[in-house]
């Protein structure tokens, strides 16, 4: 158990890390070629620029803080076993575990992924993702045709339909 635990522990080190790598590596490229170095898609822009993603990106930070907390203080209480002097205490338990696991559960739920990213994920797919594709193909009076590349364009579909 202690293993699987300390395993817990070297992996969200390393994604801890690997996140900060990619912080400050992002933060080196902004500066030095300043909005073009992202993606310059309008929803993107929007996306970066709004106070949900902010509000994200801490949430995300906060409850990986608070998970790792709470994952190095079970290594530290079981490697003194189950009649340790760690285990003994409730209030350090109730601190460390449950409070910890309740705070990064209501950051991420606050800033949950599909409230944040909601306008750069229209229709990029989801239950009943290609069934409302079609209806919106229908109702654009393509019915149903599509480019090679699978999106219907209306050049594309127009030349088809003068093709034939």
């Amino acid at each position: 158990m202690i293993a699987g635990l300390a395993f817990q522990v070297l992996t969200l080190l390393v994604f801890m890390i690997l996140c900060i790598d990619f912080a400050l590596r992002t933060h080196k490229r902004y500066k030095s070629l300043g909005e073009a170095a992202f993606d310059q898609n309008p929803i993107f822009v929007k996306l970066r620029e709004g106070w949900k993603f902010k509000g994200f990106l801490a949430a995300l930070t906060l409850a990986t803080i608070c998970i790792f907390w709470r994952s190095v203080y079970r290594v530290a209480e079981l490697s003194e076993g189950w009649t340790g002097h760690l285990i003994k205490q409730q209030w350090l338990f109730v601190g460390f575990e449950g409070v910890m696991v309740i705070v990064a559960c209501f950051a991420l739920n606050l800033f949950h992924p599909a409230f944040t990213f909601v306008e750069a994920m229209e229709g990029a797919g989801g239950i009943g993702s290609s069934r409302r594709q079609k209806k919106q193909q229908k109702a654009a009076g393509l019915n149903g045709e599509t480019s090679a590349s699978g999106s219907a364009s209306d050049a594309e579909v127009h030349m088809k339909r003068e093709a034939v």
